[in-house]
């Protein structure tokens, strides 16, 4: 049997055309026909092929002519109904509907919570690293679009046969962290009231903003925290209690994470990375370079310099060379960047040591690295492929960290050191900024909330007859699976402005849409009281609503990969609203339990559970749940 996937599909069509051109004397190479998009219009076929435009240009030939020619001489594959030749030089291919309505059902139900997944990836090792929030106060909303991100992109990764680890880094010897330690020290907590029911990074972060503010009034305390800072590395009574601090920080983070559906693999701190001697490890490399020297004249005299201003890479940039070490001998941020970015390809051995943390709601045991109860490990690190998920502003410092790995050698790590950056979120054209604590009202558990109680109002009125927790349980679902996909759905390149009403409309470009759509099909299936079984007579769905769904459904294994590959979740997000509007249509114009005719009505059965499978399936890849009813 033949699977007609999209996917296979062109992967077929691709070879009979490369070879029918061969036939011709054309010369072309696999990768030339490979490009096989669907036509805007389904009169115009299925599948298209502009491969004559490309050929008439370099032998100034009709395109047409060639069209025709190939259309003539093509060996069809017992998929392709027909092959036609259009204006002004596209060869359009016509799919025998028949075999792909019986063929899509077959498989969507044969492969189950499979469909769409692939092993592509060949168990390869990626590491994708994200969130990464300072442990000094809650996450905000950017943060989330970086966590969210980050989950799908590892969930698409996992989909096409990679093995992911999802790292969180933890900056617990940051400016940041330094700060929140000395306000400790200091007694500066005792001035900030914590109200009950306040979530303790909250607190923490309002404990951090009055600090902030003093140091910014009393410029002359910066030299205090100067000192905690060293104290916090040399001194273990001051390493203990920040690390504690950092610790429930990074506890009640993971609580909003959790709410918003996103898992670790292991959590990295900075702290154990120092004690590991990472960049100690990292600098007997880089000495060794030509490329990395110390300084002894000019503006960075007595540092340690990547030199980087003959590469193309930095031409735009009026000095690009980069310091790694100050003239004080402390390293910079893009130094320990550099050391991390070695040990999560395992060029760098270190002596870190892991123990478990805590298990998340997944049921998946979360790892951390620690310095004590901890033993090593060869499980965590040694990528293949590294994915820091980290905003568009950081641009440059991760094209040196890419090309500081190149210089020292690693070729093939440093090509697949992969930064995706992404633009930042805004609350309906408002900013703010964690450091100076204007944070409030835009933290994720603040934007959580208030999708909720927009979310909560429509379940209320949809469903009136529910109990009081019901309606809550739901409208939470609804919530989180709103913001993922608000957070998904467009492009990294983009700002998102977001908008409650919009975010939480059943209507339109929405998680909930995408929702309400799966819980119909459900509904459907329920209502029917029986299995549906994929031996239907697929001439029962011929009609357009019904093979425009078909079509659908069979580009998911397609989409998938482009999505993953192109570390575009917003691909997959379009693909399954799609899907969701697509499937409204055919409800509409097709009915399926009420339909006189007993053989439509087993074949419709099928193609809507064809539809919940693919939905299902797209919806885990995006973190969304199904609610029990909407």
């Amino acid at each position: 049997m033949v699977t007609i996937m999209i996917l296979t599909v062109k992967a077929k069509i691709a070879d009979a055309l490369w070879h029918t051109l061969k036939k011709l004397g054309f010369s072309v190479s696999r990768d030339d026909v490979s490009e096989l998009p669907e036509p805007p219009d389904p009169r115009l076929g299925d599948i298209s092929s502009a491969i004559p435009l490309k050929l008439a240009r370099s032998l100034k030939r009709k395109p047409l002519e060639i069209a025709q020619s190939i259309a003539l001489n093509f060996e069809k594959p017992e998929f392709v109904e027909r092959v036609e030749a259009a204006e002004p030089g596209y060869v359009n291919f016509f799919l025998d509907k028949v075999k792909l309505a019986g063929d899509v059902i077959r498989t969507v139900m044969e492969e189950g919570d499979r469909y769409g997944f692939s092993n592509v990836g060949g168990k390869r090792k990626v590491i994708v690293e994200h969130t990464a929030v300072n442990p000094t106060k809650p996450l905000h909303i950017g943060h989330l679009r970086n966590a969210v991100l980050g989950d799908v992109v590892a969930n698409l990764l996992r989909a096409c046969g990679w093995r992911v680890e999802v790292q969180n880094y933890i900056d617990d010897l940051g400016r940041q962290m330094g700060v929140l330690v000395w306000a400790f020290l200091n007694n500066l907590h005792l001035e900030v009231p914590r109200e009950r029911d306040m979530k303790l990074d909250f607190w923490y972060g309002l404990v951090y903003a009055k600090a902030a503010q003093k140091l910014k009034e009393n410029p002359e305390l910066e030299a205090e925290v100067d000192e905690v800072m060293k104290r916090m590395l040399n001194e273990d009574e001051v390493a203990l209690f920040s690390r504690k601090l950092a610790e429930m920080c990074v506890e009640s983070n993971l609580e909003t994470a959790a709410r918003a559906g996103i898992t670790y693999d292991l959590l990295v701190w900075e702290s154990d990375i120092s004690k590991a001697h990472l960049w100690e490890h990292a600098m007997n490399l880089l000495e060794k370079s030509e490329h990395f020297v110390w300084e002894t004249e000019g503006e960075y005299k007595g540092c340690f310099v990547a030199k980087l201003s003959h590469l193309e890479e930095f031409k735009d940039k009026k000095n690009p060379d980069k310091v790694l070490v100050r003239s004080n001998m402390v390293p910079t941020y893009v130094a320990h960047d550099i050391a991390y970015q070695l040990w999560k390809f395992g060029i760098l051995e270190t002596g870190m040591k892991y123990r478990p943390w805590h298990r998340q709601f997944n049921g998946k045991e979360l790892w951390t690295t620690s310095p004590i109860l901890a033993t090593p490990s060869n499980n965590f690190a040694k990528a293949d492929v590294v994915i820091n998920v980290v905003g568009y502003e950081q641009e440059y410092l991760q094209k040196t960290v890419k090309v500081c790995l190149k210089l020292l050698g690693h070729l093939e790590q440093a090509e697949n050191s992969i930064h995706l950056s992404y633009k930042h979120v805004q609350l309906m054209g408002e900013k703010f900024s964690g450091r100076e604590g204007n944070w409030v009202g835009y933290h994720a558990d603040a934007v959580i909330n208030q999708t909720l109680l927009c979310a909560y109002e429509q379940v209320s009125k949809n469903l009136p007859e529910a109990s009081e927790l019901e309606k809550r349980q739901i409208a939470e679902i609804v919530a989180v699976g709103a913001v993922r996909y608000w957070l998904t759905k467009f492009s990294t390149e983009q700002t998102i402005i977001f908008d409650y009403g919009k975010v939480t409309n059943f209507d339109g470009e929405t998680g909930p849409y995408i929702q309400y759509a799966a819980v119909r099909a459900k509904s459907i299936l329920e209502k029917a009281g029986e299995t549906p079984s994929p031996e239907i007579n697929p001439e029962k769905l011929l009609g357009s609503r019904e093979i425009d769904l078909i079509k659908h459904i069979a580009k998911f294994p397609e989409v998938v990969q482009i999505s993953a590959r192109n570390l575009k979740p917003n691909i997959l997000a379009e693909y399954t609203y799609q899907l969701a509007v697509r499937f409204n249509k055919f409800y509409e114009e097709c009915p399926v339990l009420t339909v006189d005719d007993p053989e439509t009505r087993k074949a419709r059965l099928a193609l809507v559970q064809a539809v919940l499978q693919s939905l299902k399936n797209a919806m885990k890849i995006l973190g969304i749940e199904i609610p029990p009813k909407m």
